[in-house]
């Protein structure tokens, strides 16, 4: 067995770990389902309250099932949706992200903000994303994707339109991580300017190989000068001190304090990271 071969089994067993631990309804103190020694978890039907781009609380649903590590919902996926509402609101309780994370694009209805999520699992992170008014391009591998597509669907942010970047709406494509043939125009529609101002990831770094492919992800599609880098790990992943590492590589890193956070979503558990590429 090779190396790549030996360090995709590792990566297999921790999943399966994972799956494997106890699932049961959360606690009443903490909007944490995970826990250090086990995962305060129960499937069904995750509810998110988020305000949508016009200033109006809506709830996200995402439907959740125990079939594998991507179609539950992470904790870091809900702190991240939570903090960028809070971040976000301007005077007139209205999301405006471009001001908040100070992004280098002025957007319009012709010009929306444009997001790359990178590994978005039940796509709980892209559909707040999307009510929040941008255009989300949300990747995953695999099967998951049709899964991914119908939390998006359920939601309303599933486009029927060919263009790929629509204002608040979720497009889903398959993106494999380590398939060198795939490219930034491969990913747009035939005419669309490919560019993203906001690459985003979450808890994606249970090993290192998941880090390395993230950060290679990273470095493919974003545009030098231009993309703002959001990445949000758990300490408890094994990859983790590796993303610890590799964001020394960019420009302009500032880790997230808990004064930012949503006053009702706060964890020591996690840790939000921006830099520029």
């Amino acid at each position: 067995m090779g190396d790549g071969d030996s360090e995709l089994s590792h990566q297999q067993s921790l999943e399966q770990a994972l799956l494997r631990r106890q699932m049961s309804p959360p606690t009443k103190t903490s909007w944490e389902r995970e826990m250090v020694r086990g995962y305060v978890h129960c499937f069904d039907k995750y509810k998110l309250a988020m305000t949508n781009s016009i200033g109006v609380e809506e709830i996200v649903v995402i439907q959740e099932d125990a079939a594998m590590i991507a179609t539950r919902v992470w904790d870091c996926a809900v702190l991240t949706s939570k903090w960028l509402e809070q971040i976000s609101l301007n005077e007139k309780g209205m999301p405006d992200l471009a001001t908040a994370l100070e992004l280098k694009v002025k957007p319009s209805l012709d010009r929306p903000i444009q997001v790359l999520e990178l590994g978005a699992g039940t796509g709980l992170l892209s559909i707040c994303l999307a009510k929040m008014g941008v255009a989300v391009l949300s990747t995953e591998y695999g099967t998951v994707v049709n899964y991914l597509e119908d939390n998006c669907r359920s939601n309303g942010v599933l486009p029927d339109a060919s263009k790929t970047l629509i204002a608040g709406m979720v497009t889903c494509r398959a993106l494999d991580w380590y398939n060198a043939n795939e490219t930034l125009e491969t990913l747009f529609s035939i005419g669309e300017e490919a560019i993203f101002d906001i690459v985003i990831v979450t808890d994606c770094s249970l090993t290192e190989r998941d880090t390395r492919g993230v950060f290679r992800m990273i470095n493919k599609y974003s545009t030098e000068g231009h993309t703002r880098v959001i990445v949000g790990s758990c300490h408890e992943r094994e990859g983790t001190p590796l993303v610890l590492e590799r964001v020394n590589d960019f420009r302009n890193v500032r880790k997230v304090e808990q004064s930012e956070l949503h006053p009702d979503y706060k964890s020591s558990r996690h840790i939000i990271l921006l830099f520029d590429v």
